[in-house]
């Protein structure tokens, strides 16, 4: 999995948007939760609703692992959340997400 780039931040803030996730959820973490514990539970959050942006969330998650999001959406299960913890535990997944975040209101 590549790291995240600045792009990713603007497509990540569409997700949200469309997620209706609330900026102060992900602007509401502190110095005490780890990255690790913050990406849970956020990806926590986007799981809640990813019906509502299934497709933008596969090209995201694909386009991290370099294919498709078609190809991401039919991969099986078990190397699907394989690779979603691999994004949870990506250095910095905290403040990607805080700034994922500021631009989505």
């Amino acid at each position: 999995m590549r790291q995240l780039i600045t792009n990713d931040i603007f497509q990540m803030s569409r997700i949200l948007k469309k997620l209706e996730i609330k900026t102060d959820f992900i602007l509401s973490k502190d110095d005490e939760n780890s990255d690790q514990s913050f990406g849970v539970q956020i990806i926590v959050k986007i799981a809640e609703n990813a019906h509502l942006a299934q497709n933008e969330i596969n090209s995201f998650i694909g386009g991290l692992c370099g294919m498709s999001g078609e190809k991401f959406g039919k991969l099986p299960i078990k190397e699907s959340l394989e690779i979603i913890k691999q994004f949870k535990d990506l250095d910095g997944i905290s403040d990607f997400f805080k700034r994922a975040g500021q631009l989505a209101k």
